[in-house]
């Protein structure tokens, strides 16, 4: 029998690390969650997730600037990443960005299965709602 999938979650709002990780948990993966960017590249380092639940909007660095940061590193090109974000609305550039960097997007609110359902999606490498697999 294997290890669990690792799940990383990045979100600067403790009460949305700590729902996806009881979710996840719960869906038998384990999840590591950081505040910011600087803590998740750690996290990447340390102990290679294999998909990322990332939020876009985080103080310094926000998740546009962090998946710049984790594609850098030829190893980290493969990692699933699922950007979870509040704005309705993304600009092209944002957009751009993120196809370029190979991030998938789901708008919230989202309910506890649409979570389950972004984590297998990622973690088989399905399609999303905005960004197309690279």
């Amino acid at each position: 029998m294997g290890s669990a999938r690792r799940v990383l979650v990045i979100d600067d709002d403790e009460g949305v690390r700590a729902m996806f990780s009881r979710v996840l948990t719960g869906e038998g993966y384990s999840v590591q969650v950081a505040a910011t960017a600087e803590e998740a590249l750690v996290h990447v380092e340390q102990k290679r997730p294999d998909a990322i639940l990332l939020d876009l909007r985080m103080p310094l660095i926000n998740g546009v600037g962090f998946l710049y940061r984790l594609r850098e590193d030829p190893a980290n090109q493969d990692i699933a990443v699922g950007v979870i974000t509040g704005e309705l609305a993304l600009d092209d550039a944002t957009v751009n960005d993120l196809r370029t960097l190979c991030a998938q997007v789901w708008h919230k609110p989202l309910a506890l299965e649409d979570i389950r359902r972004i984590a297998r999606t990622l973690l088989t490498r399905g399609g999303s709602e905005t960004v197309p697999e690279c």
